[in-house]
């Protein structure tokens, strides 16, 4: 599944243990507004009352920049676990240069750590707050 608007690249859902047939995990690629970065999101939905070990395993993965939790907009007891990793413009020419043009680059880039400024945590989790909701919304029969 793509969407494309002003704020968002590209998003693809993956599903990786269906609960009551509604999304569990999201990827998008993501530019906020005031912001001129790229950042590769993930967010995976848990349910707050699941017991340790059934599930919540994947997010022992910690290739991100920032991470932050989302509570349900619904009252449930459904928390989202949202990872963020800065995608700096080089390693997104390199990429594209590899994709199209078959140019090897470094693929250790791609797990570098970089520092974000407060400015654009706060800017990057007040946008996603209000965007990624929509997408479980959404996916919901």
């Amino acid at each position: 599944m793509s969407f494309y608007s002003a704020n968002q690249i590209s998003a693809q859902t993956t599903t990786l243990q269906p609960i009551q047939d509604q999304l569990v995990e999201l990827s998008l690629f993501y530019q906020p507004q005031n912001d001129n970065n790229i950042y590769h999101i993930t967010c995976r939905k848990f349910l707050q009352d699941q017991p340790q070990g059934t599930g919540n395993s994947i997010f022992l993965d910690d290739n991100y920049d920032y991470e932050f939790f989302l509570e349900s907009l619904d009252g449930s007891t459904t928390m989202f676990h949202v990872t963020c990793k800065l995608l700096p413009n080089t390693l997104i020419l390199n990429m594209l240069n590899r994709e199209f043009y078959g140019f090897n680059f470094d693929v250790a880039e791609l797990r570098r750590r970089n520092s974000l400024t407060l400015h654009q945590k706060l800017n990057l989790e007040r946008n996603l707050k209000q965007t990624l909701p929509l997408y479980f919304s959404t996916s919901n029969p």
